[in-house]
């Protein structure tokens, strides 16, 4: 199989609001919005993101039924801590501070609306002895 392109979808009784989170912090536009069903995509990116109506036809009824969300949607950008204040200045609650990992990711993480986690990662170089102690080859 190869998957065209890719996607996520968030199910959830207020489609408009999590939406709209996703415009407002995360620079999304919106491309299809028939209600119940609304597409978002940043220019031309091969993926999209999708929000559904819990309780539509189209959702399962095991999936609707869900109320948390353990899945975690990871956001790469430039600059996490710029990216974490404009979140917290927008009245967005931080769930994690930002923490520089060994392995290579500065983040921090966050929730949607519809507690969707969001892990925001922004890419530094890895610790050298980390480097060394996790792979027999340069990296």
């Amino acid at each position: 199989m190869h998957p065209a392109s890719f996607g996520a979808t968030v199910v959830t009784a207020r489609p408009a609001e999590v939406a709209a989170f996703y415009e407002r912090h995360f620079d999304l536009k919106i491309t299809l919005d028939i209600g119940w069903f609304i597409c978002l995509r940043r220019g031309e990116v091969d993926w999209e993101l999708a929000i559904t109506e819990r309780g539509h036809e189209s959702v399962p009824a095991a999936v609707s039924a869900l109320r948390d969300s353990s899945n975690i949607f990871g956001f790469v950008v430039e600059d996490a801590d710029q990216v974490a204040a404009a979140l917290t200045d927008g009245g967005v609650a931080l769930e994690t501070e930002v923490i520089t990992e060994v392995w290579g990711q500065r983040h921090f993480f966050v929730r949607d609306p519809e507690g969707t986690w969001i892990d925001v990662i922004q890419l530094v170089a890895p610790d050298p002895a980390w480097l060394a102690a996790n792979f027999s080859t340069p990296q």
